[in-house]
C-alpha cells in the first residue's frame, strides 16, 4: 500500500532546491511585522498609511521598470 503524502508535501514536491528560502523568510517577517503593528493601539490606522506608501512605491517601481524595458535596447547574445 502506498503512503499518502503529508500536509506539507507541496512545499517539497518537484526538483530539489538549493540555497536559503529568502522569499519564505521575507513573507513570514512581513506577516510578523503586520501582526505586531495591529497589536499596538492605533496600529490599524498606521497600517493604512503603510499600505498607501508601499503601494505607491510598488506602482512607481513598476512604471519605472516598464519605461526602462521599452527604452533600453536588448543585448544580443
Amino acid at each position: 500500500m502506498k503512503r499518502r503524502p503529508g500536509p506539507l508535501w507541496m512545499f517539497f514536491y518537484g526538483r530539489p532546491r538549493r540555497g536559503f528560502p529568502w522569499l519564505l523568510v521575507g513573507v513570514l517577517l512581513v506577516v510578523l511585522v503586520f501582526g505586531v503593528t495591529f497589536a499596538i493601539p492605533g496600529g490599524a490606522d498606521v497600517s493604512r498609511a503603510v499600505v498607501v506608501v508601499v503601494g505607491g512605491l510598488l506602482l512607481g517601481a513598476a512604471l519605472t521598470l516598464a519605461v526602462v524595458a521599452v527604452v533600453a535596447p536588448r543585448r544580443r547574445r
